[in-house]
């Protein structure tokens, strides 16, 4: 199978709350006001806690408490806000599969690490809504996921990595594509915006473009949670390409900052948005 008949198989296997196909209907109309979609929200109690724990946590740095939806509403914004909803419905579902061929906890940590490294450097880059490429780290590996239920052995193989093999590289040996290529294929059938699926799907890609800020930071953001899983591998140098910070105007520091933000709110959002997983730390 190829990566799209991979995705087309999974998508019943991860299905997203009604809450959140109301939530998007909504954001994308242009007559529904912020109070119709604070009232969705609320009808559904698991999406009104995790939304608020995380809007209220260091990730977003708000100057007060954000105490009801609809606040959080007019302070995020329905962009921000989507993107967390977006978060939230995705774990949501993601968190209920169950395998021994994967180590899930590896694959919680470190899209959980992609993601805030990815957020972190967005805001440090000046990038306008930084939180697409939150989303876009929290996925970038929901491939594993996906072809951990169809095809187990070859997704335990796939773990086998090494310091000269790294993981996208033994994907494509494996299978004939990536985790990236198979989630890219999952979020498009999930019709989730462009600004979202285009740094997920190229964040292997070697073709550095400035006018790309969101493709270099989701490939920043990738390396560096490979690295800090696995410190024993790899080191962000060997996997970082310096005319990537060239291009975006950061140094070897900068990337030490976005990791210590990482360790240090790694284990809230997990407990969030996987409490299952973030019971055994």
């Amino acid at each position: 199978m190829n990566a799209m008949q991979y995705a087309q198989n999974a998508v019943d296997l991860f299905a997203f709350p009604d809450s959140y196909i109301r939530v998007k209907e909504l954001m994308e109309s242009d007559t529904a006001s912020l109070d119709d979609i604070a009232e969705v929200i609320l009808l559904d109690p698991v999406l009104t806690s995790k939304l608020l724990k995380l809007a209220n946590s260091a990730v977003y740095r708000l100057p007060y408490q954000v105490e009801s939806v609809s606040k959080a509403l007019l302070v995020l914004g329905k962009a921000q806000l989507y993107n967390l909803v977006v978060s939230i419905a995705v774990s949501s579902a993601c968190s209920k599969l169950s395998s021994s061929s994967i180590d899930l906890e590896r694959f919680w940590e470190q899209s959980i690490n992609a993601a805030l490294i990815g957020k972190y450097l967005a805001n440090f880059c000046g990038l306008r809504q930084p939180d697409r490429l939150y989303v876009a780290g929290l996925l970038h590996n929901i491939g594993e996921l996906v072809v951990m239920q169809q095809a187990p052995d070859n997704a335990a193989h796939c773990q086998n990595y090494t310091s000269d093999i790294k993981p996208w590289q033994l994907q494509q040996t494996t299978l004939g594509f990536t985790y990236a290529a198979c989630g890219a294929e999952l979020l498009n059938l999930w019709q989730l915006p462009d600004s979202i699926v285009e740094p997920m799907a190229r964040q292997h890609s070697t073709q550095f473009n400035a006018s790309e800020p969101d493709v270099l930071i989701s490939y920043l953001a990738v390396r560096l949670a490979l690295a800090n899983q696995h410190p024993d591998l790899y080191s962000v140098k060997t996997l970082v390409d310096p005319f990537v910070l060239e291009l975006l105007h950061l140094e070897q520091a900068d990337l030490i900052k976005a990791i210590d933000f990482c360790n240090t709110e790694g284990l809230f959002i997990l407990s969030v948005l996987n409490p299952r997983i973030s019971t055994i730390y």
